[in-house]
């Protein structure tokens, strides 16, 4: 129990730290391309938080690609793994796959935040 606890503040402390350098690096380009509208620097958190959360998508989807392909999983049960080993193997895998997807989903779900709030105070 307290395993899943350090590992939720890490997680928790690696989107904030993903978020602060997104943020940074919106606000480097905006200053660099001269934006003095706050709505510019509105859509450019849009933007980058939108990308973030696609590439979460594609994160998810690429691997039921994976999981679904009879070839790898034929290729998998060659090997000299029991099922429990494959078994364990695929569920890694699989919560890999999601922990970077809510990764990615929560740190766009924040830049989208940034950017209501820009839009809405200036």
């Amino acid at each position: 129990m307290e395993n899943n606890g350090r590992q939720m503040l890490r997680l928790l402390g690696k989107i904030l730290s993903a978020t602060a350098l997104i943020s940074l690096a919106v606000l480097l380009i905006g200053y660099f391309l001269r934006w003095n509208d706050p709505f510019r620097f509105s859509n450019g958190f849009f933007a980058a938080g939108a990308i973030l959360i696609v590439l979460g998508i594609l994160s998810i989807s690429g691997g039921f690609a994976q999981r679904a392909n009879f070839g790898i999983l034929y290729g998998e049960s060659a090997g000299q793994m029991s099922s429990t080993e494959r078994t364990q193997r695929m569920a890694a895998d699989i919560t890999q796959r999601y922990s970077s997807f809510i990764f990615l989903l929560v740190t766009g779900l924040l830049l989208m935040g940034i950017s209501a709030v820009i839009g809405s105070l200036l």
